[in-house]
């Protein structure tokens, strides 16, 4: 589950949901109020999971297969992402930069 790096509380459902939705780059631990962002690794690990939906686009061109099939598919990645991203947050106390720590 999701913990606060400040004080070490675990973050309630509504506040993970909160934070998977929102675009805001930090926001306040419902618990000490410290702002607190997506960690670098949870950020690259998020990319690479939303990478699978362009692959899940070429299915037809390699199988034939119904539309229904198809959109089954797309619920169930759809899902499945969704899920691996809220149970798979990590957060850092402070905004972490890319790379060579160039952040501009």
């Amino acid at each position: 589950m999701v913990k606060c790096k400040n004080c070490e509380a675990q973050w309630p459902a509504n506040a993970v949901l909160k934070r998977y939705i929102t675009l805001d780059v930090g926001m306040d631990c419902p618990h000490c109020g410290k702002i607190q962002y997506l960690s670098q690794e949870y950020r690259k690990r998020s990319i690479l999971a939303t990478l699978l939906i362009p692959l899940l686009i070429l299915l037809p061109a390699f199988f034939n297969v119904s539309f229904i099939a198809i959109a089954l598919t797309f619920v169930a990645a759809f899902i499945a992402i969704t899920c691996i991203h809220l149970f798979t947050i990590e957060l850092a106390g402070e905004e972490e930069t890319w790379g060579n720590g160039y952040n501009g």
